[in-house]
């Protein structure tokens, strides 16, 4: 799934409920450090063991983030419409008629 041009980050995430909760606090940490990835894979999965009862897991995963497009941010256009802010500087594409 990975290419050589996306990103890839490790991140470990740990939690004495359950897998899918550490895969979550994984997540959330990663959100937190380096931005919504857009795909996960988990790596290594483990628990720990105390007087026969588990004590916590850990999850490892592999995290891609896509390249987003240079130019997507140097778009004036594009930046007033998602800013909701007109550019006086920026043609409008639409056309008025009455």
């Amino acid at each position: 799934m990975a290419t050589a041009r996306t990103p890839m980050r490790n991140i470990v995430g740990l939690s004495s409920v359950s897998v899918d909760d550490a895969i979550d606090r994984a997540l959330i940490q990663a959100r937190d450090l380096h931005g919504e990835p857009d795909w996960f894979e988990v790596a290594n999965a483990r628990g720990f063991i105390k007087e026969g009862q588990v004590t916590h897991y850990e999850v490892s995963l592999k995290l891609g983030y896509e390249p987003k497009p240079a130019h997507a941010e140097q778009d004036p256009y594009l930046n007033s419409v998602i800013s909701r802010r007109p550019n006086r500087r920026v043609r409008n594409t639409i056309d008025w008629r009455f």
